[in-house]
């Protein structure tokens, strides 16, 4: 008799609570001592299921940034402003939206885990520049140009480096909520509002 495979619902109900237990560790623990074997004990699955899942520890990192980009917020598109909203306050509404959940849903302190150990491990950095980092700052970037465009902004100005300017203000709040100064956390969607109404001022 053959032996019958898992069902799709509990493959995916599985795949889940390993990507669950490795966002847990990688936060607690960072990704260098986070193990395997404590990755499958948290989700209650052998160290021979996660692998056949995610091939590597860096591969069940490239699942747990793809579920957080997924499930736990919706990354800005150019493509969906409208002709009767401003690049200025669609901007701010996707992005204070996104700043909503950044540090309950685990995305900032990846993020930190990028920073403290990216010169380490290579191939996180490229993962998230990729996944995360770059296709934000392409989409906000065209989006200054719309603005330029729009008269919003005037022409003068390098949508790339703006683009960068817009982001700045969230990657500041990180490094001082998560590492410079956590006795003494910034609000992050006051800090992103404030860079916001500066640069269209």
């Amino acid at each position: 008799m053959k032996k019958r495979r898992p069902s799709v619902a509990k493959t995916t109900a599985t795949r889940q609570r390993i990507i669950l237990a490795a966002l847990a560790q990688f936060n607690g623990h960072g990704f260098a001592a986070s193990k395997i074997a404590d990755i499958a004990l948290a989700a209650e699955v052998g160290k021979g299921t996660i692998y056949s899942y995610f091939a590597t520890k860096t591969a069940l990192l490239e699942g747990v940034i793809d579920y957080l980009i997924q499930e736990t917020y919706h990354p800005i598109q150019h493509h969906e402003i409208t002709a009767e909203i401003s690049v200025k306050d669609f901007i701010l509404q996707e992005m204070l939206l996104a700043l909503a959940t950044l540090e309950s849903a685990g995305r900032a302190d990846i993020a930190r885990l990028i920073l403290k150990e990216s010169s380490q491990f290579h191939e996180i950095r490229e993962l998230y520049y990729h996944k995360i980092y770059l296709p934000n700052l392409l989409e906000v970037e065209k989006l200054l140009r719309l603005a330029i465009e729009r008269g919003e902004l005037q022409k003068h100005i390098d949508a790339k480096q703006h683009a960068l300017l817009v982001m700045a203000p969230i990657w500041m709040g990180i490094l001082h909520n998560g590492i410079l100064a956590p006795e003494q956390p910034v609000d992050l969607q006051a800090l992103f509002q404030a860079q916001i109404h500066a640069l269209f001022a």
